[in-house]
Parts: structure tokens; C-alpha cells; sequence
């Protein structure tokens, strides 16, 4: 199930990462900052308890969690990175799923950016193990261009070399019919939707 390729990509990727994430023109870049700051607003403004941000990356969204906050990345690159904007944030650096936690661990997992890039039995690992680990999920990804659900490889270069990096883009149906959840946030670069699910009890 381990993707090889996408390991490599994102531990070669870390220190370029934050400045060619998401960059296009001055309106993009600047819609894309506004967005951010927006779903920060909601995320900072969740009830406390215990969050999980899965597949942290540098950070960008674990500074907006309050409370215990765990960040769990496959990447060392990243997790000092995303030290340095969470520092109060607990690192935990782990290839997922399964995720390395007891059964009803957290609160509320937050992952970003990273569910579009699972593939069926990836995504399926993925929320199997949040449901176990969880009361709530949120899911923060791209928006497709138009209004069609997205499926390709993307060639993505890093300095000389190039990776083909499976990604999918969201329409707000298809990501709210897939995780069979409550759209929180719609913008034209990001959407967010929010799952529920009973406790799973332990053993």
C-alpha cells in the first residue's frame, strides 16, 4: 500500500515546499491566502478537545488547532518545519495508515491536502482508521478547476527531478458524497467537509 514515490517526493520537497505550494498569479495567490486564513478562522473556533493533524506537512494548518494537538507526518523534513509554527504541537513521525494510536485517541482529526492523494485502498485504510481514532474528521482538499471530479498523475519537478504524484480535485458533491459529510467551508481553491461517527470501543 506504500506509495514510494510520493515518500520520496514530499521528504525531497520539504524545504521548497511552503513557497511553491499553491502559487500562481498575484489573484491566485492572494485568493489562496484568504481562504486559508478563512478555514484557520474555523478551525481555530472548534470546540476543544484532543486533535490529530494527519499528514501535517510544514504546519500551515496545525498553527490554527487549539488544545493538544498531535502532528503526524511520514516526513522529518516537514515535522521540523511544522515545529517551527506549532511549536506546542506534539511531532509524531509515522508511515499511514493504520495511524499509531489507541482506539479513540483524539477528539478530532484534521487532515489537509492529503486525502486527494490516496488511492481506493489507501482512502479506505485511511478512514477506517479515522473512525476508530476519532469522534470527528474534517477534510480540507483542492477544488477542481470546474465542476468535474478530478483523477490523474501530475507530473510535479522538485529541483531536476520529476515525480508522477496521483491527485485528486473536489467538486463539493463528490467530496461530501464520498466522506458522506457536512460541507463547512467552499471556496474557489479549498473545500472542507466535516464527518461525525460514533466512538468506536475499545477491543
Amino acid at each position: 500500500m506504500r506509495d514510494l514515490v510520493r515518500e520520496q517526493y514530499y521528504r525531497h520537497r520539504a524545504p521548497v515546499y511552503d513557497e511553491t505550494s499553491y502559487r500562481g498569479d498575484p489573484v491566485v495567490n492572494a485568493g489562496l491566502d484568504r481562504e486559508t486564513a478563512d478555514i484557520g478562522k474555523l478551525l481555530t473556533a472548534l470546540p476543544g478537545g484532543r486533535a490529530l493533524d494527519v499528514g501535517c506537512g510544514t504546519g500551515v494548518w496545525t498553527q490554527f488547532l487549539r488544545g493538544p494537538v498531535v502532528a503526524l507526518d511520514q516526513s522529518a523534513e516537514m515535522l521540523e518545519l511544522a515545529h517551527t509554527r506549532a511549536p506546542w504541537a506534539e511531532r509524531v513521525r509515522a508511515l499511514f495508515p493504520p495511524l499509531p494510536f489507541a482506539t479513540g485517541a483524539f477528539d478530532r482529526i484534521v487532515t489537509a491536502n492529503f486525502y486527494g492523494l490516496l488511492r481506493p485502498a489507501e482512502r479506505a485504510a485511511f478512514l477506517t482508521e479515522a473512525r476508530r481514532t476519532a469522534r470527528e474528521l474534517i477534510v480540507i482538499d483542492l477544488r477542481s478547476d470546474g465542476d468535474v471530479h478530478e483523477e490523474q498523475i501530475e507530473l510535479r519537478s522538485v529541483a531536476d527531478t520529476t515525480y508522477p504524484i496521483y491527485r485528486r480535485r473536489f467538486t463539493p458533491q463528490s467530496l461530501c458524497s464520498e466522506l458522506n459529510g457536512e460541507l463547512v467551508y467552499e471556496g474557489l481553491y479549498f473545500l472542507a467537509v466535516r464527518v461525525t461517527a460514533p466512538a468506536v470501543s475499545p477491543g
